[in-house]
């Protein structure tokens, strides 16, 4: 089974149809997160609606500090891990 990760900041109209494809049984996958920096976009809602786990992972740090490139990765790698 091939397991997938979706990162976006939109809507996720794109990710539909493999969450579609995955209930119909076409597709041999899950979709074991979906990441978004952004807090109050609808593909994090799209995800819970579907029980696939949804995080925002802000830029911004509850300090006020923008993160590097680098420490915003890390972040998104150890969730991927």
């Amino acid at each position: 089974m091939l397991k997938i990760a979706v990162l976006g900041s939109t809507r996720g109209t794109s990710m539909q149809p493999i969450i579609d494809a995955i209930e119909r049984g076409e597709l041999d996958a899950s979709i074991e997160l979906v990441a978004s920096h952004k807090p109050d976009v609808y593909i994090l809602e799209r995800a819970k609606q579907h029980g696939i786990e949804a995080v925002s992972v802000p830029v911004v740090t509850e300090a006020g500090v923008k993160r590097s490139r680098e420490e915003y990765d890390a972040e998104i790698m150890t969730l991927l891990d």
